[in-house]
């Protein structure tokens, strides 16, 4: 399979949800996240800033019923096609149309890319503009450094080339056989599991290819020892809910690959912690509010209805803290 994604052409590739939720850390207004929730995302799985890291992202907001946009649709895709093989995404943002209407629409007028359904607007409320039919698209490039800045929506060309100035893979790509080449991109961006039953295949190789297995491979697994030493971390520092979602993340990460079984016997005991239940059910809670928070205008007001009594309900968990911020940011 051959998805092209706006200047990434990316083969087989499928990221992943980490952690459940929209869980961010900091000042939402003070630095912009892409959110979490898989609830929000067409065309692709969440795409965190994290995944994005040394990369670029040009972040296109459009109003989706403004007809000079419509016509826009192919010189922007043409544009962003240049870019193909490129250490540089293309994101689309909408401006309040629910998810049925936006997936009618991007099927219309063949948008590939990530999209964000942003149908409450809280994602665009973290910038300093309001998209409109007197506004009709801006455009944020995310920086290498994890930093946004402005782009000119007149020159998406000028200002992809601009994001990608610092931009970099993690690999060199030059360097990798073109057998190996799918599962290099999907370790650039975080899909482990993409890669595995690939790597496990050309590891037992010869020469050039069975070298450049072997540099893949100790790749990941550098990682995992990384995320691993994160988690037991969080574990001594005393912060359980912070532990279980590391140790969560790991075996869902690393698929196919050998995780360590402390991995599982930790998660398992977290598991059964009274506090890491509560922090669970009111991260479900808080899920399905985002979920139907993006069906529809009136579904929106009764996913408020439930963020308020889950604050009500939950008012200690990380749950909560996110969804007054939902709350906050929609303007609700």
């Amino acid at each position: 399979m051959r998805l092209q994604l706006g200047g990434i052409c990316w083969c087989c590739l499928m990221l992943f949800q980490a952690v459940i939720g929209l869980a961010q850390e900091g000042d939402a207004k003070a630095a912009p996240k892409l959110p979490g929730n898989s609830a929000v995302w067409i065309n692709s799985p969440p795409i965190s800033t994290e995944m994005l890291a040394g990369k670029a992202a040009v972040l296109y907001f459009f109003e989706e019923t403004c007809p000079r946009c419509v016509e826009a649709w192919p010189r922007v895709l043409m544009q962003a096609a240049k870019f193909e093989g490129e250490p540089v995404l293309f994101i689309a943002v909408n401006s309040g149309s629910p998810r049925p209407q936006l997936e009618a629409y991007l099927r219309k007028y063949n948008v590939k890319w990530p999209v964000i359904c942003d149908s409450d607007r809280s994602f665009e409320n973290q910038f300093d503009f309001t998209v409109s039919l007197e506004n009709t698209k801006q455009l944020r490039l995310l920086m290498p450094d994890g930093k946004f800045k402005s782009g000119d929506s007149e020159n998406i060309e000028g200002s992809a080339v601009d994001a990608l100035r610092d931009a970099k893979w993690k690999i060199e790509p030059k360097d990798i056989p073109p057998v190996l080449q799918p599962a290099w991109l999907a370790i650039e961006f975080g899909n482990y599991p993409g890669a595995a039953q690939m790597l496990k295949k050309n590891l037992n190789g010869k020469g050039e290819i069975k070298e450049a297995a072997t540099r893949l491979n100790q790749f990941v697994l550098d990682d995992l020892t990384g995320q691993i030493d994160a988690a037991k971390k969080s574990l001594d520092d005393g912060k359980k809910w912070a532990a279980f979602k590391r140790y969560s993340a790991i075996p869902l990460k690393f698929k196919g690959f050998a995780v360590p079984a402390e991995v599982n016997s930790t998660l398992k005991e977290l598991a059964a912690d009274e506090a890491i239940k509560v922090e669970q059910a009111a991260m479900r809670q808080f899920d399905a509010a985002v979920q139907a928070a993006s069906r529809s205008p009136s579904a929106r007001k009764g996913a408020i209805k439930q963020l308020e009594k889950l604050i009500k309900d939950h008012p200690d968990t990380e749950a909560a803290t996110e969804a007054q911020k939902l709350i906050e940011q929609a303007g609700m």
